[in-house]
């Protein structure tokens, strides 16, 4: 389930529930970066705090090194994006339940990593968490093509492109 609020078209919701045995790994037809290797797992601390808020925090700086180092400047398939006390799905998120959804992403597809909405000028919003697919393209259709081709429909997936500079017109693209 993501809420988008920084695109062009404004507020979408969509669920992140994903086809059982979907294969995330597939590598896409054309566009990744170079340095993408969509079958390798980004690194991940192997143990997290108890408490969520912390887990959180912890697997962001985690990921942040290798978003910022390949991924600045890129298009990303987003699959989620919450924040604490937003309402979706018939409940109140906190950051357990940010924490499990992302938990389940990371396990289900390959190269999923987290960043916060907060050290990206392309997001809207400054106080998301935001589960990516850490794989980089240069046209966002290539970034929509992973999402249907690993069962994401327009509710579950779309392209998001990720700037550390700039603004947050037109780097959000939804799938047809």
């Amino acid at each position: 389930m993501f809420v988008n609020r920084d695109g062009d078209e404004g507020s979408t919701v969509a669920a992140t529930t994903a086809p059982a045995g979907e294969d995330a790994s597939t590598a896409p037809s054309a566009g990744p970066s170079e340095d993408a290797d969509p079958t390798e797992a980004p690194e991940s601390s192997p143990s997290l705090p108890a408490d969520p808020k912390q887990a959180l925090d912890q697997i962001v700086t985690t990921d942040r090194k290798t978003v910022v180092a390949d991924l600045d400047g890129k298009w990303v398939p987003q699959l989620s994006s919450k924040k604490v006390g937003i309402e979706a799905e018939g409940k109140t998120w906190e950051p357990k339940d940010i924490l499990a959804e992302h938990e389940q992403m990371r396990k289900e597809y390959p190269r999923v990593q987290l960043v916060w909405s907060g050290d990206f000028a392309s997001f809207k919003e400054d106080d998301f968490w935001v589960t990516i697919v850490g794989i980089g393209y240069d046209d966002p259709e290539d970034a929509l093509s992973w999402c249907s081709s690993n069962g994401l429909g327009p509710d579950n997936c779309y392209a998001k492109q990720l700037n550390t500079s700039g603004g947050y017109e037109g780097t959000t693209r939804l799938q047809d």
